[in-house]
C-alpha cells in the first residue's frame, strides 16, 4: 500500500486563456482551498503581490514598490523593503548575488550560502525577461484525491516537456486543459487512486 505525504485533497487546473497557459498545482484538505488558492494565483498574476528583490517573499505591492517586511530566514528586516520588486528590475538581486557569492568564500557554513545563490539566480533568470502579465487565471477542474502531492508531482513530470520556465510562478505550462487533464489522469492511474477520485468543474 503506497503511504503518501497528504491523504486527502485536490489537485486542481487553472487555465488564462489568453496568456494560452494552464497551471496544475494542488492544495491538501486544511490548507487553503482551490478557490483560495485561484485568488493568490491572479494576485501574483496581476501583481496585487509582488515579489522581494532580496528574499523572495510575495508581499502585497504598495504604490509599485515592496513593502518593508522581515526576511524569510533571518527574522530580521529585509533590505528589499522599499524597493522596486523583481517583477520590475533584478538590480538589486543581482547585487545581493554578488555579495552572497563573496560570503561563500568566507563562511564555513558555505552549503547553505550555495543553496540560497542557487535559488536567487534562478529567480532572477525567471525574472530578467518577464513581460507585462495578460489575462486571468480562471478555475476549469479540481480532481479531489488522496495522494495529492504525488499526483501533482507526476503530472508535472507529465508535462514537462511543456513547462513554461519564463512563467513568474512555478507549475506553468503552455499546453491545453485536456492535455493538463489527461496527465493528471494518468498520474492517477499510475498512483492507483482514480478510482476513489471526485472530479468537479465548478467552484
Amino acid at each position: 500500500m503506497i503511504k503518501f505525504l497528504y491523504p486527502h485533497g485536490a489537485v486542481y487546473i487553472f487555465e488564462n486563456p489568453e496568456a494560452q497557459r494552464v497551471k496544475v498545482g494542488m492544495t491538501a484538505i486544511g490548507a487553503n482551498n482551490v478557490a483560495d488558492r485561484l485568488r493568490d494565483v491572479n494576485d501574483m498574476w496581476l501583481e496585487r503581490k509582488v515579489t522581494c528583490q532580496i528574499c523572495g517573499r510575495r508581499c502585497v505591492n504598495i504604490g509599485g514598490y515592496v513593502p518593508p517586511h522581515v526576511g524569510n530566514a533571518s527574522g530580521k528586516q529585509c533590505p528589499g523593503g522599499n524597493a522596486l520588486p523583481l517583477e520590475k528590475d533584478v538590480g538589486v538581486a543581482e547585487l545581493h548575488l554578488e555579495n552572497m557569492k563573496q560570503q561563500v568564500l568566507t563562511r564555513s557554513d558555505k552549503s547553505s550560502v550555495t543553496r540560497q545563490i542557487q535559488t536567487l539566480e534562478r529567480r532572477i533568470e525567471r525574472h530578467r525577461r518577464y513581460g507585462p502579465p495578460v489575462g486571468e487565471w480562471q478555475f476549469r477542474v479540481a480532481f479531489y484525491t488522496e495522494g495529492v502531492a504525488e499526483v501533482e508531482a507526476l503530472s508535472h513530470k507529465i508535462l514537462a516537456e511543456h513547462l513554461d520556465r519564463r512563467a513568474p510562478f512555478g507549475e506553468v505550462f503552455s499546453c491545453s486543459v485536456v492535455v493538463a487533464m489527461h496527465a493528471v489522469e494518468a498520474a492517477m492511474s499510475q498512483l492507483r487512486v482514480l478510482h476513489s477520485v471526485k472530479k468537479k468543474t465548478h467552484l
